[in-house]
């Protein structure tokens, strides 16, 4: 089993690129990804092509802002000039071309595929990434919002180079990817469904609470919800 420095150390160098048109053709081919009418997509430059696909496809699309302290930044479909696209979808864009979504609206239209990039993936779709935890904690927020459809899948996007034989260490926090979609087709098929994941409110840093809206605002919930229950415990 290889610990996650380890992989970080043998692959946190390598040029991300972006991926290719075949691997977001590929993507368009995921049963979840017709099914879904808003998508979750990460924002680097790796998947720029299915952030401008989703939306060229009528589906709405939901970008993490940056280091989640903002929550969600939602991009609607149609609404923005074929021009302007790659840069609607890059950070700067959003900005301009989207809105932050405010918690309570999140549920109205439940995500349906998450996608992201990542450093390698084990045989079990176990992955690292950077080390940031953003994408494990975005679902984590999105499946305690209800925000999530029921069967919702992740999926992350590279090369078949980034495929390890051998098993990745993986905590209570890890997300177990659905596929791994390269350009020779989509590996793994995990049937396990998203929207049961939880967030860790226990090994969470208070200071890591305060400084992202959205978990800001749902621990405030919990604790007036706590508090009227101890109010009124009939």
């Amino acid at each position: 089993m290889m610990s996650k420095e380890e992989v970080r150390a043998d692959f946190l160098d390598a040029p991300e690129g972006k991926s290719s048109g075949k691997v977001a053709e590929l993507v368009r081919r995921l049963e979840k990804y017709r099914e879904a009418k808003r998508v979750f997509v990460g924002p680097t430059a790796r998947l720029q092509q299915v952030r401008i696909n989703a939306l060229i496809d009528g589906k709405e699309l939901l970008v993490p802002a940056p280091g989640l302290k903002e929550g969600f930044y939602l991009l609607a479909p149609y609404a923005i000039p074929f021009k302007d696209l790659v840069y609607a979808v890059g950070y700067n864009g959003l900005v301009q071309y989207g809105r932050k979504v405010a918690v309570e609206e999140l549920c109205r239209q439940p995500v349906g595929l998450l996608l992201t990039d990542c450093l390698a993936v084990d045989p079990a779709g176990y992955f690292v990434g950077e080390g940031k935890g953003f994408f494990d904690l975005a679902v984590a927020i999105l499946a305690e919002l209800r925000a999530l459809a029921p069967g919702a899948e992740a999926y992350a996007l590279g090369e078949p180079a980034q495929m390890l034989a051998q098993e990745i260490e993986h905590g209570a926090w890890d997300i177990r990817l659905n596929g791994f979609v390269t350009a020779e087709g989509v590996a793994l098929q995990n049937a396990d469904s998203q929207a049961e994941r939880k967030i860790l409110w226990d090994i969470l840093p208070p200071k890591r609470i305060r400084k992202i809206t959205p978990l800001w605002k749902l621990s405030m919930q919990i604790k007036d919800a706590l508090s009227a229950a101890a109010k009124d415990p009939e």
